[in-house]
């Protein structure tokens, strides 16, 4: 009975995905951005971004960027007729942005040419987002999705006494969602980088996150209140009346439950169920149990998608007599704390080591990152106990985020003196600092340039040593001899999971803040410090120097780990964030390297924790 409940679990999942597969997707996207009045630099771009996305999400993209009101018009008249066509079980998607207004209750989109002088204006030479809503009532489709990012603030509201600020509510017919990019009334933000918060949280969410369109547009509102600091709420009108996934619950072969219930072998004994908790906790102190980490194979992209985990079981060798078996209640708790599929697997069977080996090897991991309201909230403490100027709002931009992570492998320490020098010296590449003539660093209680400063003289504040952390490179630099190692930077959430762990714990040791609870004088080695991270095989994770990391906020990188110099250990957690220009050099600024593997180099690890 245990076998058939798992092929009935896992041709139920199989369904989802099929049905996920099968339906048309149709979307019109229109980013409007070269406005005689009010230029945008962002909804081109983000309409570029999200076209971009859905495509690769199944939808059929009719793209449209700087539209005047002709060629808007005519959009929305071909999308509804396209959708019309494609029948019933059809899903609609329009994505707007750029300048929008409301007048007497109703919403208008602004086209690039678009003349408004006064009131009367707006009717004759904009665009009702009402128009939209009757080409996906008339076209009877199942499901349709309206996402409008534009609620920028604009010029054509300053001489118009009815125009309120911002987008009105609308109502949603059954079977619509209407998405807002802030509340209603209120004003959206531009953002400062390439695109707007709003559409960065959005493409993110609808890539990465395998869950109904509701929950997607929920984590959408979590990370735009993060990086706003709560300035900014997205907001939702839903009147669904089905479900919807941008991407597919599962992915399950086909041959997946035959094979698991092929491989699953009944249990002659109660399998050893306690002792969980303990074994996760211990991945954090080495100890002569661990074994050692698993030789990475040759490279793969850094997009590379592994295989699903039930692929992989499926495609495992035969049971071989005598061969070790896993139990299922070891093999699921194993499998779940990594974010590792388990439908197909039950717990009451055992299983073939090799195979659930296989799965930790190369399936790529949901996981979850950021602090919880109430670790943010110790966190401000925790600041509050060395400086009595910390505000809560500075952890605010930590909030819970999942995402999935494919096979990856981090440098173990920073970056040396000596293997920058190596580089520099095979290359003859200056860094930004030594190009510029000067780097920052504190003098005398305040941030200043240091003219010829660099990492070569670390910023004139000490000698140099070839084991210390280089520091005084710019997000550039760090790209730069990562690649030439044919490496690359980790993303920010690479760099957390390997510091954090399964359990997310405060510091890459542990909860315990002794080991940074006072700052020190001495610049680091890069060997300094207690074990870190996963396994206890890194160093250097936190309280050495703040680490160059591939993720942006706006127009500045982001760097992880909190340096030797930070005097409050708040700002030394795994999840502190620190923002900087990427051409922007300091005394404390280093990095590490990564790089994508075939395989988790942490599999061997994980098993002989297990037990």
């Amino acid at each position: 009975m245990a076998a058939i409940r798992s092929i009935l679990l896992s041709l139920a999942l199989l369904a989802a995905a099929a049905a996920h597969c099968a339906e048309t997707r149709i979307a019109l996207v229109i980013g409007n951005s070269d406005y005689s009045s009010g230029p945008l630099p962002n909804p081109a771009n983000d309409a570029k971004l999200i076209g971009d996305e859905l495509t690769a999400l199944g939808f059929d993209v009719i793209a449209r960027r700087n539209a005047d009101q002709t060629a808007m018009k005519r959009a929305i008249q071909e999308f509804g007729a396209r959708l019309e066509k494609a029948g019933p079980d059809s899903v609609g998607l329009f994505y707007y942005a750029g300048h929008g207004i409301q007048l007497s209750g109703r919403n208008y989109l602004i086209p690039t040419t678009a003349r408004i002088e006064r009131e009367g204006d707006v009717e004759i030479e904009a665009v009702s987002a009402d128009w939209v809503i009757e080409q996906m009532r008339y076209a009877r489709n199942r499901l349709n999705i309206v996402i409008l990012d534009a609620c920028r603030n604009n010029p054509f509201t300053r001489s118009m006494r009815s125009v309120d600020h911002g987008l009105a509510t609308m109502d949603a017919p059954a079977g619509i969602l209407i998405a807002y990019s802030t509340a209603p009334g209120s004003v959206a933000a531009d953002g400062t980088g390439r695109n707007s918060p709003y559409t960065e949280a959005l493409t993110h969410a609808i890539r990465d996150l395998h869950e109904p369109v509701e929950q997607v547009f929920k984590h959408v509102r979590v990370g735009v209140m993060n990086v706003t600091s709560g300035k900014q709420v997205p907001w939702e009108s839903s009147s669904l009346t089905g479900d919807f996934y941008f991407a597919a619950p599962s992915k399950i072969a086909p041959e997946t439950a035959g094979a698991l219930a092929a491989a699953a072998v009944p249990a002659t004994s109660k399998p050893e169920s306690g002792g969980f908790s303990t074994w996760v906790s211990g991945l954090f102190t080495p100890g002569p149990a661990e074994a050692p980490a698993v030789k990475p194979q040759a490279h793969a992209p850094a997009q590379t998608q592994a295989k699903p985990a039930v692929a992989v079981v499926a495609q495992a060798p035969a049971l071989a007599t005598g061969a070790p078996l896993m139990a299922g209640t070891r093999a699921v708790p194993l499998l779940q704390s990594l974010g590792i599929e388990v439908a197909g697997i039950d717990a009451t069977h055992n299983y073939p080591q090799s195979a659930i080996r296989q799965l930790i090897d190369t399936t790529p991991r949901r996981v979850t990152l950021g602090s919880t309201a109430e670790q943010i909230h110790s966190a401000f403490t925790l600041c509050r106990q060395y400086s009595a100027a910390c505000q809560l709002s500075w952890y605010g931009d930590e909030g819970v985020r999942t995402v999935t992570l494919n096979p990856f492998e981090l440098d173990p320490t920073p970056v040396s003196v000596h293997a920058f020098r190596q580089f520099a010296d095979a290359t003859g590449y200056k860094t930004q600092a030594e190009r510029s003539g000067f780097a920052y660093a504190v003098v005398d209680g305040s941030l200043k340039q240091v003219n010829g400063g660099s990492w070569r003289n670390a910023v004139k504040a000490h000698a140099v040593a070839d084991d210390y952390s280089v520091v005084a490179v710019s997000f550039q630099d760090a790209l730069a001899y990562c690649r030439s190692m044919e490496k690359r930077l980790p993303t920010e959430d690479e760099w957390e999971y390997v510091a954090r762990g399964p359990k997310r714990q405060v510091f890459p040791w542990g909860d315990n803040v002794d080991p940074v609870a006072t700052a020190t004088s001495a610049p680091p080695r890069v060997t300094d410090g207690p074990a870190e991270g996963i396994g206890g095989h890194y160093k250097g994770l936190s309280g050495n120097v703040w680490q160059w990391v591939d993720s942006k906020v706006g127009g500045r990188r982001v760097l992880k780990g909190g340096s030797w110099l930070e005097t409050n250990p708040a700002n030394k957690r795994g999840a502190t964030r620190r923002y900087e220009l990427p051409g922007r050099a300091d005394e404390d600024s280093g990095f590490r390297c990564a790089k994508s593997v075939r395989a988790w180099p942490d599999a061997e690890l994980w098993l002989a924790q297990a037990g």
